[in-house]
């Protein structure tokens, strides 16, 4: 059970470990170790080995080797959203992703969950205004409205708007 607060409000592992290989399109097995660092999920240490049957291995091979999907991996482990003394799955508010995609409004019952949403997606991407911007079909705007009411009401604070 994920129990380390990896940022604010989000539960999940100190440490963890994801591996892939020619099943995902690797030309090697890799395992990479992911650590939360800033509000952000970094590779740590990556361990590359070969396969049966597979290349030695290269540097020009290692170099297409992209860290984000084993980062996006990590950021899925995250399965607690914790507020008010209890927790809940992430994804158990399916109903808060319907609501922004069917009205495009944000109420200030569902800034708890935004700044939740914000940093997860931030866990794992370095541009979370963009990326819910573009999933939620609003302007960039429109979401920097929404979390600086976010931040107004304590919920997020700037300094993780910024970093």
């Amino acid at each position: 059970m994920p129990n380390h607060e990896v940022a604010p409000g989000l539960l999940g592992y100190e440490q963890l470990e994801v591996t892939a290989g020619p099943e995902d399109e690797l030309a090697y097995k890799v395992t990479a170790q992911i650590e939360p660092h800033g509000g952000k999920y970094i590779v740590t240490k990556i361990v590359a080995e070969q396969v049966p049957d597979g290349p030695p291995i290269q540097r020009g091979e290692l170099a297409k080797i992209s860290m984000e999907p084993f980062v996006r991996e990590a950021a899925r482990e995250i399965s607690m959203l914790t507020g008010e003394g209890k927790s809940r799955p992430i994804a158990s508010a399916p109903e808060f992703w319907d609501k922004l995609e069917a009205t495009k409004t944000v109420s200030d019952e569902d800034l708890p969950q935004l700044a939740a949403l914000y940093r997860w997606v931030r866990l794992q991407d370095g541009r979370p205004t963009t990326i819910m911007a573009r999933d939620f079909d609003v302007s960039p705007a429109t979401v920097r409205r929404w979390l600086v009411r976010a931040v107004e009401a304590g919920h997020l604070t700037q300094e993780e708007r910024t970093k």
